[in-house]
């Protein structure tokens, strides 16, 4: 291999394996070091390539929030100024009670379709009173099923699973429009 011009980046070894960066475009207009990692020098050369063509194509984000932390972002910025203070409430209650508590903590750069379909499938399935604490959140003489060991079954309505989903599609197809996470075609 030979020598790379200046700004073209570097792989190197590092801890229990190899480092390389790129210098790219933030969708701000920065130039920045993004960095990739891997076990074996090959690996790492593969994201590193990868990586050069992502910057070839345009910007590229270098840090990347949660899912939760976006769409609080994407409510408040987005969605509450364009959309009926009703709808923009609705979307926080489903954001807050949905999509928060299996996919909030998760980088909106490492969420994938696989992350998507689990918690999906999830939601259809799980008892949203033993999810929310709904039982448990009432005094002890009245609580009656999943806080006393006893679950209700309580699951979510496909009408509800829909637009909850519905919900995390715009949020996404938005994250997309304002270059904080990019398609990537796969052979």
């Amino acid at each position: 291999m030979g020598q790379r011009a200046n700004g073209e980046g570097s792989i190197f070894p590092y801890k229990n394996g190899y480092a390389g960066y790129v210098w790219v475009t933030t969708p701000e207009g920065e130039r920045k070091r993004k960095w990739a990692y891997g076990k074996t020098r090959d690996e790492t050369h593969k994201k590193w390539l990868k990586l050069h063509e992502a910057a070839a194509r345009g910007p590229v984000v270098t840090k990347s929030m949660t899912v939760g932390a976006y769409l609080d972002r994407w409510i408040h910025e987005v969605v509450a100024p364009n959309l009926a203070p009703s709808t923009a409430a609705t979307y926080e209650v489903f954001s807050r009670l949905y999509i928060g508590p299996a996919l909030g903590t998760k980088r909106l750069d490492k969420l994938t379709v696989r992350d998507v379909q689990t918690w999906y499938n999830k939601l259809r399935t799980t008892c949203q009173c033993c999810a929310q604490g709904k039982d448990a959140r009432r005094p002890t003489k009245k609580q009656k099923c999943c806080a006393v060991g006893a679950c209700c079954q309580q699951t979510a309505s496909d009408r509800t699973v829909r637009d909850a989903w519905t919900i995390l599609r715009a949020a996404l197809n938005n994250a997309i429009r304002d270059e904080l996470i990019t398609v990537t075609s796969r052979p």
